[in-house]
């Protein structure tokens, strides 16, 4: 079995520009459905809002960027995202088994996690489920009013 080289380093704009041409269709579908952006835009303005964001790289390839940003101060609600390639879901294992303690990290700055994913989205919803999410019934949200799941986890 091929070892892989995996890092997890703080996300930059060159991240954002190697990753671009390689972002899922499932990411894409979902962008636009919330909220009529591209990926491009999607990942300057996570990039710009989150206190903390990250580069997932496997054997020097970006395969994904994620992050966390404040969805408020006074509740101390965290709203986290993640743009994948299709490099990720290769190495989907490699990459959760890593993601479990920065998982905690942002639990430990937000004691409450929340967003939305594309019903439509199944592999998200897959890895959220794996990660201890709570995903909710899916309702129609965002520009397009397309069913979308909130998804939940909160510190123990």
């Amino acid at each position: 079995m091929k070892k892989h080289h995996v890092q997890i380093i703080p996300a930059t704009h060159e991240h954002i520009v190697r990753l671009l041409p390689h972002v899922r269709q499932a990411d894409v579908d979902e962008f636009y459905a919330m909220s009529m952006q591209t990926p491009e835009q999607v990942l300057r303005h996570g990039l710009s809002v989150s206190t903390k964001a990250y580069a997932g790289i496997i054997n020097d390839e970006v395969v994904t960027i994620f992050g966390v940003a404040s969805g408020s101060l006074l509740t101390g609600l965290g709203v986290p995202w993640l743009v994948g390639t299709d490099l990720l879901e290769q190495h989907q294992k490699t990459f959760l088994r890593r993601c479990k303690p920065i998982l905690k990290q942002m639990l430990g700055q937000y004691p409450t996690l929340m967003n939305y994913v594309d019903e439509r989205n199944y592999i998200a919803k897959a890895w959220l489920h794996w990660l201890g999410f709570q995903i909710e019934e899916a309702k129609p949200a965002g520009l397009l009013q397309l069913p979308f799941h909130r998804f939940t986890l909160r510190a123990k």
